[in-house]
Order: C-alpha cells, then structure tokens, then sequence
C-alpha cells in the first residue's frame, strides 16, 4: 500500500488507517519516510539532466519486468518507475568520473608496499604475458627505467589500470619501495586530464596520490610514470634518469 499511498491514490478512510498506523509503527514511518525521500531525490537529479530517446529505449527494458511482477502498475508509479531507471542512466552517463592515473598508480603501488602485488618475470616478459596485452603494449617498455645507482629492480608485471595494460617494474630506492610504470602514448587518451597535462609542455609532470608522490615524462613513445613515499624533487630526478630514445 505505500505507492498508493503516496501517489495520493487511496480514498480518505483507506489514507486515514494507513496514517494511523504510522503514528504507532516506526518501522513503516521509517519505510515510509525512506520511500518519500527516494522519490523527492529522483525529482531533483532528473532536473540536472537532460532526457533522451536514447534513455528511454533503455527505460524500457527496466520497467517492463516490475509491471510483469506486479500485475500492472498505476500510471503515476509507472511514470515514477520509468524516472527512477532515466536518473540511474542519466547520473552515469552525464557524471562519469574523470580518471585519474596517479590515484590508479598510487592504489596498485600501496599493494606493492605492503608486499600483495608481486613480480610474474624478471628480465623480458614471456610470450604468454604479451597476449594479455592485446597487442596494446610492446615488450620495448619494459625496459624504460631509470638509470641512477640507487635505484634497482625486484621484478617486472603487466598490470591493467582502468583497461589500460602498463609494464610496471617492482623496484627499491635504498629501502624504499619504487614502482615504475610505462605505458604506450596512444594509451593516454584514457586519462584525459593527464594527458593535458602532459601535452602543456612541462617536461615532467608531477603530483600526489595520498602519501605518495607521482612524477611522469614522455620518453618517445612510451610515458614513463614513477611513484613513491619520497620528496617530489627526488622522484622527479628519477624519471628525468630515464634514457630518451637515440
């Protein structure tokens, strides 16, 4: 009886009872409570975007299966149901958040740090591992490192961030956990704001990730990205290390 109810479709004596037994049930009143704000939250965000033939061939598909269930529903919900499924569609599709490589790195590098991402080869990778690549990713960036006396490698992986596959190295500055990243500069389109970035000229691009510190450059046709609980100006004179094509 609650979408009744709140569509302001029973008689007087029928709303009556049910606002009497919330009154004396907190458990309805907070059911209740929770359904009328659902909807209220609905009406705002369909406000905020912009609806379209294509969102509502997709409603479709989510409608049908609630009328099926329920032997039919009023018009009002089924205009609720269909508005429900357009702001879950539109909220994706207008608000899809910008990737961030950094945070990508700094996320898979925190399980490098606390020992739960390991290397799968030491030198070149296996034939095996390039398939998973897809061809997206060439055995040449595995081998884009720093060149610095300090810094040295535990172990080499293909690693996926957002989709994208990277070469990333497993390495140590002194004690201090390093991970390198490489990949393919067509592959950067999949971080738009980091590819600005890149493309404005600063010839090392840097940041922070939380505790960690994220420095990149382009190297020919790779970008080489190294991140680490260290200073900026540190990092940075790492990835600067790496050699440059010719």
């Amino acid at each position: 009886m609650c979408g009744p109810y709140l569509d302001s479709e029973l008689d007087v004596k029928s709303s009556f009872e049910v606002e009497q037994h919330l009154e004396h049930c907190p458990d309805c009143a907070r059911y209740f409570a929770a359904e009328k704000q659902a909807e209220e939250r609905l009406s705002a965000a369909l406000r905020a975007g912009e609806k379209t033939d294509a969102l509502w061939q997709q409603v479709a598909a989510q409608i049908s299966a609630p009328r099926a269930r329920n032997g039919g529903l009023s018009r009002k919900r089924l205009a609720l149901t269909a508005l429900a499924a357009i702001a879950a569609i539109a909220f994706l599709w207008l608000r899809e958040p910008k990737l961030d490589l950094a945070v990508a790195v700094a996320r898979d590098h925190a399980e490098f740090v606390a020992g739960d991402l390991k290397p799968q080869f030491a030198l070149q990778p296996p034939a095996e591992i390039m398939d998973q690549a897809g061809g997206r990713l060439d055995a040449a960036a595995f081998d884009k490192l720093p060149v610095t006396q300090e810094f040295r490698v535990e172990g080499k992986r293909l690693c996926h961030l957002s989709g994208v596959p990277v070469a990333w190295a497993l390495a140590r500055m002194g004690d201090q956990p390093v991970s390198v990243i490489v990949l393919r500069w067509e592959e950067v389109g999949r971080f738009p704001q980091f590819r600005q970035r890149l493309e404005s000229g600063h010839p090392v691009v840097c940041s922070r990730a939380g505790r960690f510190q994220f420095a990149a450059r382009i190297v020919g046709d790779h970008v080489v990205c190294a991140v680490a609980e260290m200073s900026r100006a540190r990092l940075e004179d790492l990835v600067r290390s790496v050699p440059s094509p010719g």
